[in-house]
């Protein structure tokens, strides 16, 4: 394995927060362009680990109708009546597309419906979970969250692939100094990680730099 496989296969598990699933009051469904994480809620649901299954994304920057030609909500709401998960355990409406908007209207959205969710199993793709924990934690810190992303190969070698990480790899710094997201631990393995795959896109031309937002004050 090169140096650059190995630091993305390190970045990807630090990305890829998992937990053993537990019971909760509700699965919510982030957005994104894969039905991964559709997938792992039907398995979540059908295991009994929550009575309802939520998702409000029409799609952002990676999803949507770009990918499906229709917007996520009705995508994955298509996908869990197929396999079998009846109507009135599905909870949906197209509100957001972007992480931070998801996070600041889940739990809303959740209430109207008639849950006050003190557990909430978090289903995200691989690669956006620990942001996605990240900013539901920031934005509703008393409610526990149980991540549980959806399964998705890895490819070490896809240039994509390395893109989005580095992508990750500075959201997670630039929005939690903005206050958005709760900050993330990142040891110096990590971060050496995530440095050589930048490293690596810049020596190839293919990274672009980013303009870091304004921290918060305090």
């Amino acid at each position: 394995m090169t140096d650059l496989q190995s630091a993305v296969e390190t970045f990807s598990e630090y990305l890829n927060l998992k937990e053993e699933p537990e019971h909760a009051d509700a699965i919510f469904i982030l957005g994104g362009s894969s039905l991964a994480p559709v997938e792992r809620a039907i398995e979540l649901y059908k295991a009994g680990y929550a009575p309802k299954i939520a998702f409000i994304s029409v799609g952002g920057k990676f999803g949507g109708e770009k990918v499906w030609g229709m917007p996520e909500n009705v995508k994955y709401k298509e996908i869990l009546v197929a396999a079998g998960i009846p109507e009135e355990a599905i909870i949906t409406e197209g509100l957001t597309s972007n992480t931070l908007a998801e996070a600041k209207q889940a739990i809303p959205f959740i209430e109207k419906h008639g849950i006050n969710p003190h557990s909430l199993i978090l289903v995200s793709r691989p690669f956006h979970q620990r942001r996605a924990f990240a900013t539901f934690s920031e934005q509703h810190p008393d409610i526990k969250y149980i991540n549980c992303p959806g399964d998705e190969p890895l490819d070490l070698d896809d240039p994509e692939t390395h893109e989005r990480l580095v992508q990750e790899a500075e959201r997670l710094l630039d929005y939690s100094a903005k206050g958005d997201i709760d900050k993330q631990a990142m040891s110096r393995d990590i971060l050496r990680a995530a440095a050589t795959i930048r490293r690596d896109m810049k020596e190839k031309g293919t990274y672009t730099p980013r303009v870091k937002p304004p921290r918060k004050e305090s």
